[in-house]
Formats: C-alpha cells, structure tokens, sequence
C-alpha cells in the first residue's frame, strides 16, 4: 500500500510540473556600509493631534479610541527618535552581505486565463542605493501574491499587500483589479477588512499625441481623501509634467517636472510651489527644487542629484558583466558605501 500511495504521489507531482512553469530569480550582493548623519524625528503632529481631538471629545464609547491614539502618538514618537538616535550614532563602516530569492509559478488554462503566484525568501541584507540604506531581506517564504490575468484585466489577490496608487507607502490593500484598453488604463485597490483607515484606492491614465493625464487618489475614512492629478507632455527631448496634489487636508501643492534627454544624459529638474505651506521642512522654508543628472558612458552609468536644502548624493555604476554590477556611493549626510551585486 505504501509504495502505492508513493507512486501516486509521484504522478500527481509530475503532471503539476508539466501543466505549470516555474520561475526562479533573484538579487544576492555584499559590500560596505556607513550610515551618515541624520537629525532626530519628532512624532508625527497628525498622531498629536488625533488624540488630543480624540480626548476633547471622549464620551464612554470613544474613551478607548482616544487612548489607542494617545498609545501610538507615544509608540511614533519613540520609534522615531530611537530610529534617529541608532543611525546618528553608527559613524562605522559595516560589512553587509544578503540574497533575495523570488519564486514564480505559472499558468494558461485551456480558455486563455494566466493564473500566477509569487513569493520571495532571502537572508542577511542588501543595499539600496536609492535609498541610501540595507534592506533586510525575510528568510522564510512570504504569502504569496496571486494573480488571475485575462482579457487584458488582471486581479491581484494579497493580504496587505497591494499597494495603493496615490503615492504607494500609504496603505496596503488586498485585493486589486487593473487593465486598460485603448490609451485608457485604470485600476482600484480594495481593502477587505473593516475598521481600516482607508477602503481603497484608485487610479486612471489616458494617453494620446504625446500626452498623458493621470489622476490618483487614496480614500480616507472620516478624513479628506488624497488625490493628485498630472499631465505630461512629449516634445522631441523634452518632457514637461504638471501636477497637481491636494496633500490631504492641507494646501495644494503644484509641481513642475522638466526632464531633458541630451545623447547620453538625463537633465531632470522640478519645483514646488510649498514656500509657505504647513509642510514645508526645507531649510529656512525655502521652496522645494531638485536637480538630478544622470549619464551613461560605455559600463558606467553615474547618478547625482541635490536640491534647495543643498542635499546632495551621487552614485556610480560599473557593469562587470555576466548579470554583475560595482556600486559606490556617498551623499551630503556622510552615507558612503560600495558593493557589488549580481542577479540570476
């Protein structure tokens, strides 16, 4: 009976092999580390003000809400300065070493519809240079992220994990739909659960001659929802994007992108019009503006930006070959760093 079962087994495994495709890749690297100086950070003034608003107006149902926001007012103000005070003090470099797995399975139904999963497993960290830090990767297997496509609609089905579209670091949803057809493209993002601070978030694109028009916005419960709304237009080498983003409750705020593409370089520059706004954090309140450039010569690509509160950084990137890639980089807060990475 035993060798029955197992070669039962056997045959219900082999004919899952065939039937799907399974995909593996990944990122693994090593290099240097140091961490520069970075100022502490206040608790956020939103949590503040949520839980003063809260008490004022406690009853005996609400007594536990404004406790809860009294809680995490005082749970982001110690991350934040134990956060600010741990990279402030690491002045060393650190030898960092990581590898990040993603595995796929895959398949078509006799009627045309994909139906996908993916998840990722990894150790130790990786650099991030566009962010200027090590990213932690998870040793054990993550919940996958499964996804139906068909007829040019795809469905995302992940707990907390498909992001939003206003501006992607807000809220995780679970369930998300997309598609497009024509120069139109849409897609909304659900959350299932009750009681959350935000029940979906959505966007629609419109592409045409040159120009594209894209509006964002992310619901907020019992608050103002955050929507932003651009336009981009195509001209030979120059591309000029307008937008506009209504930051919540507070101000709009209007930005101007003009990016430049001159043989080998990219010239990027945009301006905000937040020289009097409430959330301004620039030095001495000065308007924001950023320059990027970044230029590609032979196995070198070389990215430097900096902006109106002279924050600089600057990488350099060396092609080795074979899927290889040498890493170095510095900014104005002392983070230098250099590695090498490879993908598979």
């Amino acid at each position: 009976m035993k060798k029955v079962l197992l070669a039962t087994s056997a045959l219900f495994l082999t004919a899952g092999v065939a039937s799907a495709e399974i995909t593996f890749s990944g990122t693994a690297g090593a290099g240097i580390f140091k961490q520069g100086k970075v100022a502490a950070v206040a608790a956020p003034a939103t949590a503040a003000t949520a839980a003063a608003t809260a008490l004022t107006n406690a009853t005996s149902t609400a007594g536990s809400t404004a406790y809860q926001a009294l809680a995490d007012a005082a749970d982001a103000e110690t991350a934040a300065n134990a956060g600010s005070a741990a990279k402030a003090a690491a002045k060393d470099y650190t030898v960092y070493t990581g590898i990040d797995i993603n595995i796929k399975a895959s398949t078509t139904t006799d009627n045309g519809m994909t139906i996908s999963a993916a998840t990722d497993m990894g150790a130790g960290s990786l650099l991030d240079a566009g962010d200027r830090e090590l990213d932690a990767q998870g040793a054990d297997l993550t919940a996958p992220e499964v996804k139906i496509a068909y007829n040019g609609v795809t469905v995302e089905l992940e707990s907390e994990g498909v992001q939003d579209y206003y501006d992607g670091d807000l809220e995780n949803y679970d369930i998300g739909i997309s598609g497009s057809f024509g120069g139109l493209s849409y897609g909304i993002a659900l959350e299932t659960e009750k009681n959350t601070k935000s029940d979906y978030s959505a966007t629609l694109g419109y592409s045409v001659a040159g120009v594209s028009l894209t509006a964002n916005m992310n619901d907020v419960d019992g608050g103002t929802d955050q929507t932003s709304v651009s336009a981009s237009y195509t001209m030979g080498a120059v591309k000029a994007t307008l937008k506009n983003d209504n930051m919540g409750a507070a101000k709009d705020v209007n930005t101007l992108t003009l990016a430049y593409t001159a043989g080998p370089a990219v010239i990027t520059v945009s301006a905000k019009d937040d020289k009097n706004h409430s959330g301004n954090t620039n030095k001495a309140g000065r308007q924001s503006w950023d320059l990027t450039v970044a230029y590609t010569t032979g196995a070198y690509t070389i990215n430097a930006t900096t902006n109106e509160s002279d924050a600089w950084n600057a990488n350099v990137n060396y092609d080795l070959g074979g899927g290889a890639t040498m890493t170095v980089g510095a900014d104005s807060t002392e983070t230098s760093f250099a590695g090498v990475s490879f993908a598979f």
